[in-house]
């Protein structure tokens, strides 16, 4: 099966002169064994670099109607999160509400507590809240802190752990996820790399901007497999007691 379709992709290519595409298939990325010259080059990659790569996942993530937000403070990004939620309109349901990762960025940004006045439900996905799944399926916004984002694809790898299920970006009509930029890689390559480390992973999931399809009649339409808006975090200036593992320890 693999031969023929890379068959078929040759003989595509080669009818339409197109010699360009030099990508990388997902199993010879997972085989790559360069594993330490990579998180080498993470670990030393400096301020200016982390800027460039900021700057290339904004223009990658126009296209695909991912919203970027940058924000120099944990009170900025909390008043970027409440302010989104405030314009925001509830798809499914007559109220407005927030499902949060159970996540220490999270806890710290206390945007629950910017909302209360608002009259806008905050939830919280730990173990210890027995009615998750409904405030899950209930909540018009889903807001995760993302592993890692990736400039190239203007993507970001969520990996699933307790507190933290792949629910809460899935479900609502509205995904938030706040990334330090410090977890800012440039490629998959990098991204590989650094899940290969992970012990007892259980899952992940790759998001490029709102779920999105163009099935019907070739028109895009946003929301049909997911959420219809994506808004993407930046916080530009990493709190290090909130980003544990950067730089990264080779």
């Amino acid at each position: 099966m693999k031969h023929n379709r890379t068959a078929f992709l040759d003989r595509v290519r080669t009818a339409v002169q197109d010699t360009r595409d030099q990508r990388l298939s997902w199993e010879e990325l997972l085989a790559r064994a360069d594993d330490q010259s990579i998180l080498a080059r993470l670990a030393g990659r400096n301020r200016e670099q982390q800027t460039a790569l900021l700057q290339q996942l904004i223009e990658n993530a126009a296209p695909l109607n991912l919203q970027v937000h940058t924000c120099a403070t944990l009170p900025e990004a909390a008043d970027c999160i409440a302010a989104i939620a405030r314009a925001s309109k509830p798809e499914f349901h007559p109220e407005k509400a927030l499902i949060f990762h159970d996540h220490p960025l999270l806890r710290a940004l206390s945007v629950d507590a910017l909302l209360t006045e608002d009259h806008i439900a905050c939830h919280w996905t730990g173990s210890n809240n027995p009615e998750v799944r409904h405030h899950t399926l209930a909540a018009s916004i889903g807001v995760t802190v993302a592993d890692w984002g990736i400039a190239e694809s203007a993507t970001i790898v969520q990996l699933t752990r307790p507190g933290r299920p792949r629910s809460t970006s899935l479900v609502p009509s509205i995904h938030i996820a706040v990334l330090p930029v410090s977890n800012l890689l440039a490629d998959l390559a990098e991204a590989y790399a650094l899940i290969r480390r992970e012990q007892d992973l259980d899952s992940l999931v790759l998001i490029s901007g709102p779920s999105k399809t163009a099935d019907i009649e070739a028109c895009m339409v946003f929301g049909a497999h997911g959420p219809r808006a994506m808004h993407l975090v930046v916080l530009t200036e990493s709190p290090p007691a909130v980003n544990p593992g950067f730089p990264v320890a080779i």
